[in-house]
């Protein structure tokens, strides 16, 4: 083999291997380009590209940046998402502009996700910027004192992990604890912001007056309807061999991430809760707004969510409640300054397949929108529900055994079969209250009085209600006679379930009618 062809095939197999390394399996490509060094103080840019590779058009696509805390943004502190979505034709490429201040020394790094409306995760990219003392002699040496370094940096690969340092950037934080809610109906100072614990008023769908259907709060006590972030074009840059995206009316606009005006808010937000709760329990979670910018901000949503285990009871003055959230018109806060809000929940267990275990996860979020430039910033905390109930065991756990036989097989003309069906406690605890549900195939037609005669029938459908409790070892017999057409054949089935059981248990029996 020649050398110029040993040297084709090393290349071919070098190509092959970054492109794997840098392209991988994700649907969406995330090329972040940025600059390797910048002075304390210098607002740095990275240029994002995002490829549809998958083959197919992607829509609704959300773009979310986390960011460390040594970089700053002007809209808001980590996380930000930019405003609208994104359509990617397949085999196109959109470009994003990020904008940062760096602010501490050492590495400094933001990763930018690509979620679609499931919430599932398309693809990431990683860049970081070593940021240096602004006189140092390194950032003379790169030429980065006193300006923004050129965006000269290789696209960095895709699916890299967590950031390296600082923690996770958008991890939670908590306060040490949550202020207590007055009683309802006291009085509350009007010196100080709204308190929770007040009775609200309904606007949600009403099980009976006055409240929303499966919940303890009362209905809202405003009007006020949230806004909608207002997106704002973005600039998609262009240049000699890009593959960019042309914009074309199947694209909607999209916020820019890059920087708003020097002088703006931000905001951190930090929801504050417990993480273990008792079935029945009560959890109070606090969310505390804090503006870290450089400007008062304006008039803000507060969007507060929570999972079907939790059950609101009492909340801040001034929320609109819908179903399973609770929002807030959050008035301007001052540079410095903090607003709280806080919702209580009580807890309850899971049963059944949802939560077969004695203990449940149940979730609280909290968004807080109509900030600058259309960005968000949300929190979230998980609460442990614990259960003292034993976990409800399947019929097959307790040890129930289910039979369904028929007497004649096959049945001559003009006449019926008997079906007996019997149900045995083989477990060694009681079973509780047991349900029979026998079904009749079609064309069959009950003939006389099921035994024992406490049923209800229902069409083709006999229900045994309120069969009492079996001990150990102990069984109850049930009987039925029905008819069919000559010549057909028919399956019965019978199921049976119980208070204390999860789920049922299912058997049948198939009876053939003998033709004239």
């Amino acid at each position: 083999m020649s050398l110029t062809r040993q040297r084709f095939i090393l290349f071919v197999w070098v190509f092959s291997l970054y492109t794997s390394t840098v392209f991988g399996d994700d649907p969406v490509g995330v090329l972040l380009t940025g600059p390797e060094k910048a002075a304390v103080g210098d607002k740095v840019s990275f240029e994002v590209e995002l490829v549809n590779r998958s083959g197919t058009q992607l829509s609704q696509l959300r773009v979310i940046d986390y960011f460390d805390k040594g970089l700053r943004h002007a809209v808001s502190s980590s996380p930000i998402e930019q405003a609208g979505t994104i359509v990617l034709a397949a085999g196109t490429s959109r470009r994003l502009t990020l904008e940062f201040q760096v602010v501490e020394l050492g590495r400094q790094c933001h990763r930018v996700e690509i979620l679609d409306q499931t919430n599932k995760a398309l693809g990431n990219g990683t860049a970081c910027v070593e940021a240096v003392p602004r006189n140092s002699p390194a950032a003379a040496q790169s030429g980065v004192a006193g300006n923004q370094s050129p965006s000269t940096k290789p696209p960095m690969q895709q699916g890299i992990g967590p950031l390296p340092n600082k923690g996770q950037p958008g991890s939670v934080s908590q306060p040490p604890g949550s202020p207590l809610l007055p009683r309802l109906g006291g009085p509350q100072p009007s010196s100080t912001p709204p308190q929770a614990g007040n009775v609200l008023e309904q606007t949600g769908p009403k099980g009976e007056t006055g409240q929303v259907a499966g919940s303890g709060l009362p209905a809202a006590q405003d009007d006020k309807t949230s806004k909608e972030p207002a997106p704002v074009p973005i600039g998609e840059p262009s240049g000699v061999g890009e593959a960019t995206a042309a914009p074309s009316v199947t694209m909607p606009n999209v916020a820019s991430l890059s920087t708003s005006p020097p002088v703006s808010p931000a905001f951190e937000v930090t929801l504050a809760g417990p993480s273990e709760l008792s079935a029945g329990g009560v959890g109070e979670f606090v969310v505390t707004i804090e503006n870290v910018g450089t400007a008062a901000s304006g008039e803000t949503s507060l969007e507060v969510m929570w999972d079907p285990f939790l059950t609101p009871l009492e909340a801040s003055d001034g929320y609109k409640l819908d179903q399973n959230k609770a929002n807030w018109s959050i008035p301007p806060v001052a540079v410095n300054e903090t607003i709280s809000r806080q919702i209580n929940v009580r807890g309850v267990a899971g049963t059944g397949e949802i939560a077969p275990l004695s203990s449940t996860r149940a979730c609280v979020r909290t968004v807080l929108s109509d900030l600058p430039g259309g960005a968000m910033v949300a929190d979230e905390k998980c609460v442990v529900i614990k259960s003292s109930e034993p976990r409800p065991r399947s019929p097959e756990e307790a040890g129930v055994r289910l039979s369904l036989a028929d007497l004649d097989d096959p049945v001559r003309v003009g006449s019926g079969t008997t079906l007996v069906c019997t149900i045995l406690n083989r477990g060694d605890q009681p079973t509780g209250s047991l349900k029979l549900v026998i079904r009749l195939p079609d064309h069959a037609r009950l003939v006389g009085n099921p035994m024992p005669s406490r049923v209800r029938i229902d069409g083709s459908e006999i229900t045994f209600d309120g069969i009492e409790s079996l001990a150990p070892s102990g069984r109850s017999t049930f009987e039925l006679v029905y008819r069919m057409p000559a010549g057909e054949s028919g399956e019965a089935t019978a199921s049976v379930g119980g208070d204390k059981l999860d789920g049922t248990l299912e058997t049948s029996c198939k009876t053939t009618f003998l033709p004239l």
